[in-house]
């Protein structure tokens, strides 16, 4: 892949890439659970791609392990290359009104993935299910103060949000996003809207 986008031969032929794409051999991520392949990722300069279902001890926090992956990943970057470490995180932001509704709304999918990921019981408080997966659900204030909790966020250049294992309903989901992009990221330091995004693209990283 590296040789098709630099434009040399592909699996050591005369093909090439067509059309050319030099620069998106700049533009790769590696997703990893391991200090070791936050360490490749680093040395080769590419992005750094930390999930929210990254495998972990019970009551192990996430950043736990992650923080020590990025640490890893930082050492190993060439020089002059600026970091890039994208964090995917679950969260849903609902007003106070219909918090009862997304809680009955997330039972399903919050335990579902308890049982299917954690390979954990799945019967306990609901939750306490939530935190255990990294679910971040609740008011604005409630999950400012959980995703602020998270160590590895202040270490990230990217933070991508969604919905899933929730999965909630449409115009809940809609909101959330309002909520998350107009008062949660600017509450943790970070930057949304047509600017930040013109920057990641002035960089060539999206």
């Amino acid at each position: 892949m590296r040789d098709a986008f630099a434009g040399r031969g592909i699996r050591r032929t005369d093909l090439r890439l067509n059309p050319a794409a030099p620069h998106l051999g700049d533009r790769l991520w590696q997703a990893t659970f391991s200090v070791d392949g936050g360490r490749r990722a680093g040395a080769a300069g590419d992005g750094l791609l930390l999930s929210r279902t990254q495998p972990r001890d019970p009551g192990q926090a996430l950043h736990e392990v992650q923080v020590p992956i990025v640490e890893a990943y930082l050492a190993s970057l060439p020089d002059g290359v600026p970091p890039r470490i994208l964090a995917s995180r679950t969260a849903v932001v609902v007003d106070a009104g219909r918090l009862d509704e997304a809680w009955r709304g997330a039972e399903d999918g919050v335990r579902r993935l308890t049982r299917t990921f954690l390979k954990r019981n799945a019967d306990g408080d609901l939750r306490g299910l939530a935190r255990q997966t990294d679910t971040h659900l609740g008011t604005v204030d409630q999950v400012i103060a959980s995703l602020a909790a998270d160590e590895t966020l202040a270490r990230a250049t990217d933070v991508a949000f969604q919905v899933h294992s929730v999965d909630p309903a449409h115009e809940i989901t809609l909101r959330s996003i309002e909520l998350l992009a107009a008062e949660v990221a600017p509450a943790l330091g970070l930057r949304t809207g047509a600017e930040a995004a013109e920057e990641l693209r002035a960089l060539g990283t999206v």
